[in-house]
């Protein structure tokens, strides 16, 4: 699909001699993801790496996938420069270069480390809890940066998380979810749009994809990467997914997600009394369920997932709506 030839004299030329100068040696493509079209290029004779992806496919058009991946590289640097998250602690990955005619290819430097994933599994696996911890200790400092950086005077409204969870019933509607559990989804969600209090904070620039594949770790730094999905929301946006996703990789892994609270309920405290104070943590968790239940229901579109599980997802979603409040 991809023109090899073109790719690299366009890496030659344009993206190693930010890096180092010519002359280069020969390129490798290696792919990084069975889910997304991203792609590690690596230099040989003096060892350069950096990442791309595409944004064009069979299902985007040239059009739309060019708009994510000037997106996707304008958010990279505009918190990088805009919020200080080009060095340091906690960072975003340094945008390199884009190319349309390259099937939308973004590319950017390679994170160091391992991301947050790997310790996930080791937690789970070879009993490392601890580093797992630490981790997520890290981590939601690098949200506190990233959150208090960009802290605005908008007031919070429920009006994103409608229209996402409305998205997310339609094409689940396609699948495993059934007409009645959506209309207990969208029963119990109701109750949430109405509840202004739950709702009182300002908005922040979240990531907008927090998974464990989109952070990485390396000693106590952290760095970001993927920043497509970035705007302005909900602080819980990002605290709230990733909550999900812990929950959601006990549960496929254990199939016990009560095994996650330790690690979810750590998380938030770290972030809430690092952000301002312990009563701050009561003021995030209110919120929690509902976005847990918006990345549980997202985590369920995956077709790659078997359907029984994708069923448990959507019971987990429910359960977060239902007895969120």
């Amino acid at each position: 699909m991809y023109d090899k030839k073109a790719i690299y004299l366009y890496l030659k030329r344009e993206i190693f001699p930010q890096l180092a100068p010519p002359p280069y040696g020969r390129i490798e493509m290696k792919r990084l993801s069975d889910e997304r079209p991203v792609y590690l290029f690596r230099e040989r004779t003096k060892k350069l790496k950096v990442v791309g992806k595409f944004f064009e496919s069979d299902s985007v058009h040239a059009d739309e996938a060019w708009r994510w991946a000037e997106k996707g590289y304008f958010n990279l640097k505009h918190v990088r420069e805009k919020f200080g998250m080009h060095n340091g602690t906690y960072r975003i990955v340094a945008p390199l270069g884009k190319n349309k005619d390259l099937a939308a290819l973004l590319v950017t430097e390679m994170a160091p480390g391992k991301v947050l994933d790997h310790y996930i599994a080791k937690a789970i696996y070879g009993g490392e809890s601890q580093r797992l911890f630490d981790k997520l200790t890290y981590l939601a400092q690098f949200f506190v940066k990233l959150h208090r950086s960009s802290e605005t005077d908008k007031q919070v409204s429920p009006d994103l998380a409608r229209g996402y969870l409305g998205k997310l019933v339609h094409s689940l509607s396609k699948g495993p979810l059934t007409s009645s559990q959506r209309h207990e989804i969208e029963t119990y969600a109701a109750r949430w749009w109405g509840k202004n209090d739950v709702f009182a904070d300002r908005e922040v620039t979240v990531h907008g994809d927090a998974t464990p594949t989109n952070f990485f770790f390396q000693h106590d730094e952290v760095i970001g990467i993927d920043l497509d999905k970035m705007k302005q929301a909900d602080r819980c946006w990002d605290l709230g997914f990733l909550a999900a996703e812990l929950k959601h990789h006990f549960m496929w892994r254990t199939g016990d997600g009560l095994a996650a609270e330790p690690y979810i309920g750590h998380f938030l405290w770290e972030y809430a009394v690092r952000y301002r104070d312990e009563q701050f943590f009561y003021t995030v968790t209110r919120k929690i369920p509902l976005y847990m239940s918006l990345d549980l229901l997202r985590i369920a579109r995956n077709t790659w997932l078997d359907k029984p599980y994708r069923s448990n997802l959507i019971t987990e979603a429910y359960k977060c709506l239902k007895y969120g409040l």
